[in-house]
């Protein structure tokens, strides 16, 4: 019999660690590369104190605070201080991700899948399982941490110290402990690992509007709420506060806590919250695979439309006045993707219409990589329901593997068309509210400039229907891919950074970029064929294979 609740607390962690030998690895290697790779690459840019105290005046204002956080140094702006302001909160919303995945992989979704029960008739502590990830979650963010810290000092950036460098590690790896405190309270809160990562991912999306408007504010208390904008507070290459990184450590062991004693409390496989029972017959639309996989993916899609709209309409504000923003700064016209061959040639009256020009035409770019997330987790929702078990229930029946699977691609590539929509439709209209008859936009121009990016789209969902098909144990390499594609189109604007054949790599590369370029057919075609070949093969090898768990 187990001697206290944390029985076997070591030995349950060393099994997480290796099933995360891959998945987690991944996700380290990618976010450490990111961050040392960026570091340069501004520092770059931005080599002139002039450059850069023009490039923060011209961000200095409430929207672009209220999007980035506030501008600390800007007395004496340097390269760090630059580094630390343009990503510390993209990044540790990253990791945020990173943790809220991992601690509901290892929490709700293990008792889901059964494991959990396995390993409590095992002589193991009844907390033993949620201690083991915590303190699994606390070594790997200690590591990434320590990874991103050193690497950055290697970097060797002027103005970026050692000091400086490991705080902004620690900012990082203090937040990521935070959320997955957050994730592991909502697992025992929700029924179930769906519920469990939504609740955590709108606590991420409030956390970020509460940071949003405290800085818009200037109230350091309201901001210092959130995690993301506690760790801003860092400050990290100007004043180098390390206590922002304690107070998130002390915040996360309290959650934590907490966390703990409602695991204690409740029954296995029973959350807090729960689940509403269904109906007692099902309705005529789940007859059929097709209705069932609507039935499943159709609150996330429905959720992300709108989603895509309120972010394509906050955007308006933003291009309504850009041009006054940015000024004619040759370096952020570069970041907006805009040759400096042709920066030198342009007159003032130019730069203030290409501006606007490029920042649509970035707006389009990261929207489109935002919008393949659901789009991706759509096409491989296969993958969840044969893990759960749910699949062979179907596939037992008399439903083809084919029409079982063709369900959820048909849905990813329909949503992607209408998500596209939303975001469009969005940026317009918000847009004619905030510039009246100045709007720089015409609602077809922008519908051509989102949907000109659908053949890249496509050729992403037919890579993870393929992964499913083929293979499907590897499917989460999808997710390292939607990575480098989403790196590729952040570094859009610095092409020197990398080689050419390994741009040509993501399917965003070969977009023309409206309304700057002209649409040349054969691009989009062969990126389209690409797609309908990746998801026919895809569909053909799931229908001869097993169903793996």
């Amino acid at each position: 019999m187990p001697r206290g609740n944390f029985d076997n607390t070591g030995r349950l962690c060393r099994l997480i660690l290796r099933r995360e030998r891959v998945i987690s690895t991944v996700w380290i290697v990618i976010l450490v590369l990111f961050s040392i790779a960026m570091a340069p690459a501004i520092s770059g840019m931005f080599s002139e104190a002039e450059t850069r105290a023009q490039f923060a005046e011209s961000f200095n204002n409430p929207i672009m605070i209220a999007m980035m956080g506030p501008i600390y140094g800007i007395d004496n702006y340097t390269q760090g201080a630059m580094y630390s302001g343009m990503l510390l909160l993209w990044v540790i919303i990253a990791v945020a991700v990173m943790n809220i995945f991992f601690v509901v992989r290892h929490t709700r979704a293990d008792e889901e899948r059964g494991r959990a029960e396995v390993v409590r008739s095992l002589p193991s502590g009844r907390l033993a399982n949620v201690n083991a990830t915590m303190i699994s979650s606390l070594i790997l963010n200690a590591i990434l941490a320590l990874l991103t810290g050193l690497g950055l000092a290697a970097a060797g950036v002027e103005s970026m110290d050692f000091a400086g460098c490991m705080l902004f590690g620690a900012a990082v790896g203090a937040a990521g402990l935070v959320f997955a405190a957050v994730a592991a309270l909502f697992s025992q809160l929700s029924s179930s690992s769906s519920g469990a990562n939504g609740l955590s991912f709108i606590a991420l999306g409030v956390f970020y509007m509460i940071r949003a408007a405290g800085d818009m504010q200037g109230n350091d208390l309201i901001s210092c709420i959130s995690p993301l904008g506690l760790a801003q507070r860092s400050q990290a290459f100007v004043e180098n506060n390390i206590w922002p990184s304690l107070v998130m450590l002390l915040t996360a062991i309290v959650i934590s806590a907490v966390a703990y004693k409602l695991n204690s409390m409740r029954d296995l496989g029973q959350g807090f919250i729960a689940a509403k029972p269904g109906r007692a017959a099902a309705q005529q639309g789940l007859l059929s695979p097709l209705g069932l996989a609507w039935r499943l993916l159709r609150t996330m899609l429905i959720a992300w439309i709108v989603v895509m709209f309120i972010l394509g309409a906050s955007y308006a504000t933003v291009i309504a006045d850009i041009d006054t923003f940015v000024g004619d700064s040759p370096e952020y016209l570069q970041i907006l993707g805009v040759p400096a061959a042709i920066i030198e040639t342009m007159t003032d009256a130019e730069k203030g219409k290409i501006i606007v020009e490029y920042f649509g035409i970035f707006v389009t770019t990261i929207m489109s990589i935002v919008c393949m997330v659901p789009l991706l987790g759509a096409a491989m929702k296969v993958r969840s329901e044969e893990r759960e078990g749910r699949a062979e229930h179907i596939i037992a029946r008399a439903v083809t593997r084919i029409k079982y699977l063709s369900g959820y691609v048909l849905f990813a590539y329909l949503a992607s068309v209408l998500i596209q929509l939303a975001t469009a439709v969005g940026l317009y209209f918000s847009a004619v509210s905030v510039s009246g008859d100045a709007n720089p936009f015409t609602l077809g121009g922008l519908l051509e400039a989102f949907f000109v990016y659908l053949p890249a789209i496509w050729v992403m969902i037919g890579v993870a229907v393929l992964f499913v098909g083929l293979l499907p144990k590897a499917s989460g390499v999808v997710w390292g891919l939607f990575g480098f594609v989403a790196f590729m189109s952040f570094l859009g604007g610095m092409p020197d950074l990398l080689p050419k054949w390994l741009q040509n790599v993501s399917p965003m590369t070969h977009i023309p970029r409206l309304p700057l370029e002209e649409v040349t057919a054969v691009p989009l075609i062969l990126l389209t064929a690409i797609a309908a070949a990746l998801t026919a093969a895809g569909l053909v090898f799931y229908a001869k294979r097993d169903t793996v768990q």
